[in-house]
């Protein structure tokens, strides 16, 4: 046996049936043997390859294995890998490093792997003997499945896969159990005259979403999401759910001060931008955090903060609080609202109409991933969300993130519609990923809010620098074709630009049975940023 065989034996062991990458010359001593069972899922772009694999993990609860080429490879890869370790995407991340006998005099290709990698990765590596390399994949491994989840990476020397080597040797994951002492919060909420719940992206990682619906129902509180949050912890059609926290100060205070105790669950304690004055929370308001990241846990200024598995920890809290006499909240008004806005909206293609359309439509199993960046507070208000949808946004506001990941999640999922709400602006940075979408049979919706500008931009601009929305150059994106770019990599396209188009096309599209991509040319007023 050689370490390219027994690299394949772990594989087989660990149900890692998928390769994704762009190959290199450095990889291919790897690669040259793929066994029957092991598929190479090729992308464009490093870039577009690893932000597939991110999708693929985050929506099977599974380590994806990616392969780049060497220090360009991961250097196109980077802000990708960035944002797999802000959305806690348990990666498996290799890298062909060049021949060990002659990288004393710093070949072609050749760089500091390990030194690239280490301030994106939860642990990196490079092998030094070749005989190490199933056991350093099996650390890697365990440290990506271990909460916080995360990507880690491993550097292979090209030279290294025809060394002997031994048969790799598995070691069981043993995953935390739920935090100790859920005393204390069981308390706080028991005695708390107006609690809160607010849920974060840890509880939809950790299959929780049913948990917290069970303790929440059972107390009758105020649910919130955390801010910015990149997972759907609480269905956002649910009575109990009051939206969003914003991420700024004022805002969060606002909302935060009508109640005296706070509980987060699967949150920092709170991820804010841009910058304002003030704490983390209202003068008065007791808080504590459960979370899966004794990091997070160590600097939230809360008065108790407790570190174990999200949905254990839930469990025990909706089966140990005592249930409160409440009436379950009406949101009819707030329906109603919508559909007004939506109405009012309809003349001029407002973001507003143009998703309140695809909310009518959207399948009760359906999965939204989102960039649409200027109008992803218009999409979390206008597509509720029930149990049986999820919701995937970029943890770390990187853009080039949700094209390919919208593929990877449909490769884990292929029974649930995917629709990636995305904008023009956001598209052109992986609009490969439709490529990729083609080539893996993934029917994708692609739904491009086209304002033809960076708004997000002209938004803060708007709040912060007020009048200089005229002057400030490079935030207008004209003259793209988005129907040639994706009918050019073998995907169906049209542009849509009137009310009656978008009723129709909508429809259509979900039930294409293929990627598709829909140009939606939508009003381009600039939005108020808060």
């Amino acid at each position: 046996m050689n370490i390219r065989e027994a690299t394949f034996e772990w594989m087989r062991a660990r149900a890692i049936r998928l390769i994704f990458g762009n190959p290199g010359s450095t990889e291919l001593p790897f690669l040259v043997s793929l066994p029957e069972g092991v598929r190479y899922v090729l992308a464009l772009q490093e870039s577009i390859a690893l932000a597939m694999a991110d999708g693929y993990a985050q929506a099977s609860g599974k380590p994806a294995l990616i392969n780049l080429h060497v220090a360009p490879g991961l250097g196109n890869a980077m802000g990708v890998l960035f944002t797999a370790l802000k959305n806690r995407s348990p990666l498996i991340v290799t890298c062909g490093q060049q021949d060990t006998r002659h990288i004393f005099h710093e070949p072609l290709l050749s760089g500091d792997l390990v030194g690239m990698a280490r301030p994106v990765v939860k642990w990196a590596y490079e092998v030094k003997h070749a005989a190490d390399v199933p056991d350093a994949l099996e650390q890697a491994y365990h440290l990506a499945m271990t909460p916080p989840r995360g990507p880690v990476f491993v550097s292979v020397p090209m030279n290294f896969w025809d060394a002997p080597a031994e048969s790799p040797r598995m070691k069981p994951v043993h995953p935390p159990g739920a935090p100790q002492e859920m005393s204390p919060v069981i308390e706080a909420l028991s005695s708390a005259q107006k609690p809160a719940l607010v849920c974060g992206a840890g509880v939809g990682g950790a299959n929780a979403v049913g948990e917290a619906v069970a303790l929440a129902e059972k107390l009758g509180c105020a649910v919130y999401h955390a801010p910015l949050n990149s997972r759907m912890g609480f269905p956002t059609n649910h009575p109990l759910y009051e939206g969003m926290l914003l991420p700024a100060t004022p805002r969060l205070m606002q909302s935060l001060s009508q109640h005296d105790f706070v509980l987060v669950v699967g949150a920092p304690v709170f991820l804010l931008y841009p910058y304002f004055p003030g704490g983390m929370l209202p003068p008065g308001v007791r808080a504590m955090l459960i979370t899966d990241d004794p990091v997070e846990a160590s600097r939230a200024p809360v008065e108790r903060a407790l570190v174990g598995d999200l949905k254990r920890a839930l469990a025990e809290l909706a089966e140990r609080v005592p249930p409160r006499d409440y009436k379950m909240p009406s949101r009819a008004v707030e329906e109603a609202r919508r559909r007004s806005e939506a109405t009012r909206a309809r003349s001029k293609m407002g973001a507003f109409f143009v998703l309140h359309t695809l909310a009518r439509h959207l399948p009760e199993n359906a999965v939204i991933v989102d960039e649409a960046v200027s109008s992803s507070l218009c999409l979390r208000e206008f597509v509720r969300l029930g149990v049986k949808n999820d919701y995937y946004t970029s943890a770390s506001g990187g853009l080039g993130w949700a094209m390919p990941a919208a593929v990877g999640v449909k490769m884990a999922q292929p029974e649930r519609p995917v629709v990636c709400v995305i904008g023009d602006g956001s598209a052109m940075y992986s609009v490969q990923a439709l490529w990729s979408a083609r080539e893996e049979n993934a029917p994708v919706l692609f739904l491009v809010l086209n304002n033809g500008a960076y708004n997000i931009l002209k938004s803060f601009t708007m709040a912060f620098y007020p009048g200089n929305e005229g002057r400030m150059q490079g935030l207008d994106v004209p003259h793209l074709d988005l129907v040639q770019l994706a009918q050019g990599m073998g995907v169906g396209a049209e542009r849509v630009a009137t009310p009656e188009a978008v009723e129709e096309a909508i429809p259509r599209a979900l039930q294409a049975g293929q990627p598709f991509l829909l140009d939606v040319m939508i009003d381009p007023t600039v939005p108020s940023l808060f």
